[in-house]
């Protein structure tokens, strides 16, 4: 059979952040003409609006709220040096998912005891998500913020970025998750800008400053019955995960139902910090390994060549077996 591309990728793309281009075993005459709702076509133009219209959606629930009060919002923003919107990561990782992907993580037994807050007493506090290179986790993040947000839960989150050296800091962490915070909750926001009389440069502060004046002299006194849940990407990219892991293991002593989702490879460095968590503090690990079901999904709905199902099928599990769930080199 031959193959010819009528359309270079260059020339099909229009290169707005986000976009999503999605190849076509078509020409200019049956692009838009399909055999039936299983036409590969179909399917993956039907994917690719399930996805944006999933993304509008998440886009409009997840997005950071603007204070009621327009000089508060500013204030804040100035006084935690928050540039750029916390949900610019979150988007992006989202735009990536692949529908009917990631799932499973709704029905693990140690997801779901992370999930419950039962008082006094809760089963974990911290819930370590860890996995190889390439396996998807930065998406599967995405997934679990957007469900947490679907179900009307308190999220914050952080993506820490090894290309961006602002996002591979704890300062910057620490300064996003307060910032999100105070947009739930107005006691900790009016408490926050408040400290605009103090005159700290929060933006150029040490972490540990900003943990103790921020988060546990105002967030930890909270009456906060409502749980909150921090998912927090990357720490594998942090200029010093030792430092975040042994900064966010303070949160036994806080009174506010806290859950905190970690994610990243698993390196020694982040293993023998999170041996180090004290007692108290409830941990629990889940790893991607093994878990290859999202790969093959997404083999499926990008795998486009001429053939039956069961050819198909065949070719998808050659290269679910060859890609060792690295999603970078499944093609």
């Amino acid at each position: 059979m031959f193959i010819k591309i009528v359309v270079k990728k260059d020339s099909s793309v229009l290169g707005y952040p986000g976009e999503i281009s999605k190849a076509l075993n078509a020409d200019h005459h049956n692009i838009c003409k399909f055999d039936s709702p299983k036409d590969p076509n179909y399917i993956a133009v039907r994917n690719v609006l399930i996805s944006l219209i999933n993304k509008i959606i998440s886009t409009n629930r997840s997005s950071i709220p603007i204070l009621s009060n327009p000089r508060e919002s500013r204030e804040l923003r100035s006084l935690l040096a928050i540039n750029e919107s916390p949900d610019a990561d979150f988007i992006f990782f989202r735009d990536q998912w692949a529908q009917g992907t990631s799932g499973w993580i709704l029905k693990d037994e140690i997801f779901l005891q992370w999930l419950q807050v039962r008082e006094p007493t809760p089963d974990i506090h911290l819930l370590w998500l860890n996995g190889g290179a390439a396996t998807g986790k930065s998406v599967l993040s995405s997934f679990v913020i957007n469900s947490l947000v679907e179900k009307g839960h308190h999220c914050q989150y952080f993506f820490l970025r090894f290309g961006d050296q602002k996002k591979r800091t704890l300062s910057m962490l620490l300064r996003s998750i307060a910032y999100q915070i105070a947009q739930s909750l107005p006691d900790f926001s009016r408490s926050v800008v408040e400290l605009v009389n103090e005159a700290i440069d929060f933006e150029n502060t040490s972490p540990r400053a900003i943990w103790e004046r921020i988060f546990k002299s105002i967030f930890f006194n909270l009456k906060e019955r409502q749980p909150l849940y921090w998912i927090i990407d990357g720490i594998d990219e942090a200029d010093e995960p030792k430092a975040v892991i042994k900064t966010l293991s303070d949160i036994a002593a806080c009174s506010v139902p806290l859950r905190i989702l970690l994610v990243s490879r698993k390196t020694p460095e982040i293993s023998a910090s999170l041996e180090r968590v004290p007692e108290r503090f409830k941990l629990a690990t889940i790893s991607i390994e093994g878990h290859v079901e999202d790969l093959r999904c997404y083999i499926r709905q990008e795998l486009s060549m001429p053939g039956g199902a069961e050819f198909k099928e065949r070719i998808a599990a050659q290269i679910v077996e060859g890609a060792e769930n690295n999603f970078l080199v499944s093609f």
